[in-house]
């Protein structure tokens, strides 16, 4: 494993400070995620870049595939439909946040 010394403002410090004690976990875990995601954002196609970036961000979660019947999807399908525009303005408020 190698090492790496990194400067950082203090308030990207304070932030992952933050990030790392809302997940329990190591500023060194989450800074290694990040920069992990950063990495995988620059490679691979569309759907690898925006699975990086919402890593980054800390909102990408895995979940076991359930067996689905075709009636229960499209009334998965149907409680969803129209949340995209939502989520497009709560990502877009995420980046200029950050």
């Amino acid at each position: 494993m190698k090492q790496l010394l990194l400067r950082v403002p203090e308030e990207i410090h304070r932030r992952l400070a933050a990030r790392a004690g809302r997940e329990g976990r190591s500023i060194n875990a989450v800074a290694t995620e990040i920069l992990d995601a950063a990495v995988d954002a620059d490679e691979g196609d569309r759907r690898a870049r925006l699975r990086a970036r919402a890593a980054a961000i800390g909102i990408l979660r895995s979940a076991p595939a359930v067996a689905m019947s075709q009636s229960r999807r499209r009334r998965a399908l149907a409680s969803t439909r129209g949340l995209g525009p939502v989520v497009d303005q709560l990502l877009r408020q995420e980046r200029e946040r950050v």
